[in-house]
Formats: structure tokens, C-alpha cells, sequence
């Protein structure tokens, strides 16, 4: 049995609410994160060949009461591979969109909750003015991550936070 199902199993044992969604068998409507801003399960989309990123396992989308969405990746085996949150966009100068710095709060508390890592809104805030400063609609965002990190298993992660098109932040394993 894998290191991190073993761990997985561990916290669940012990009735302990695990330090992070990723790579951890987690019902995000239960979680502390989800009761706070409401997420309402909308969509259960099980992933094909021609899924973008991942071709076996789900693709769990959620609603918050403020209309951002959250989706979260499962793998088959029912652990969280990727967690997205996706926020409405503000208009920017040259056809650009970034994150409403309303949502910068709500941003850090995702990604905090999702990966156990500490973020602040200050960090998302800087992360948004670096993608917007490279002037490009067609951008996702900077390329260097917000954070990486390698799991005690091996398992290598990183946050990342978008922008125009993919106006939000998300973590998980093997992101670009």
C-alpha cells in the first residue's frame, strides 16, 4: 500500500480532519472551507480519453454562495488530485481580466485549505499584478508557480493563481 494511503487512512482512523485536501480522500462540502462559503455540488462529470489533463477518475464542481465556482479532481481511487477555485473576472486595460481584490481573501483561504500551506491575500494580490503586468490577453498567468513542494511520498504539487480566461487559483499534482 502506498506511504500516502497510509496516511490517508491514518488521519481518517483518528477521526482527524486531514491538514489538506490533496492527495487525501475528502468530501469538500464537508470541510470547514465549504461549510464557511456554501458550496452546492452542481455537477459530477466523469472524465474521458478526451478529458484535457486527466483521462480517468471525476471532475467535482461546486457553486459557494457568492458565485465563484470550485471543482476538484478525483482520482479513481477517491483521493483529490486538483482543487480549482474560479472567481469572476475584473476588466483590465488592453482586453485583459484578473481577480476582483475582494476575492484575494477568499483566494488565499482556498488554497490554505486545500493544501495545508499557509497563503496570504497579499501574496494572491501580488501574484495577480505579476500576471497582469505581462500584458497579454491570451496569458494564464505568470509561469513560476505560487508555491511547489514534493509530498513525503514523493509526490510532486504546486499552487498556481490564473488570470483572463482562467481567472482564480488552484493546486495540485503535476500542474504545469
Amino acid at each position: 500500500m502506498p506511504v500516502l494511503a497510509l496516511v490517508t487512512l491514518g488521519s481518517a482512523a483518528a477521526g482527524a480532519a486531514p491538514a489538506s485536501w490533496l492527495g487525501q480522500k475528502v468530501d469538500p462540502a464537508g470541510t470547514a472551507f465549504c461549510r464557511t462559503h456554501g458550496c452546492t455540488l452542481v455537477e459530477v462529470r466523469r472524465n474521458g480519453e478526451g478529458t484535457m489533463g486527466w483521462h480517468d477518475g471525476t471532475r467535482r464542481s461546486y457553486r459557494l454562495k457568492d458565485g465563484s465556482r470550485v471543482e476538484v479532481d478525483v482520482r479513481p481511487q477517491g483521493w483529490i488530485s486538483n482543487a480549482f477555485l474560479f472567481t469572476g473576472g475584473q476588466p483590465q486595460p488592453g482586453g485583459m481580466s484578473v481577480m476582483n481584490p475582494a476575492h484575494y481573501p477568499l483566494a488565499a483561504e482556498f488554497l490554505s485549505a486545500v493544501t495545508g500551506r499557509r497563503f496570504s491575500a497579499e501574496k494572491i494580490a501580488a501574484y495577480q499584478r505579476a500576471g497582469a503586468a505581462l500584458n497579454n490577453p491570451e496569458a494564464y498567468g505568470p509561469t513560476a508557480p505560487l508555491s511547489h513542494w514534493t509530498t513525503p511520498g514523493g509526490l510532486p504539487y504546486k499552487a498556481r493563481c490564473g488570470i483572463n480566461s482562467q481567472v482564480g487559483v488552484w493546486a495540485g499534482w503535476r500542474q504545469a
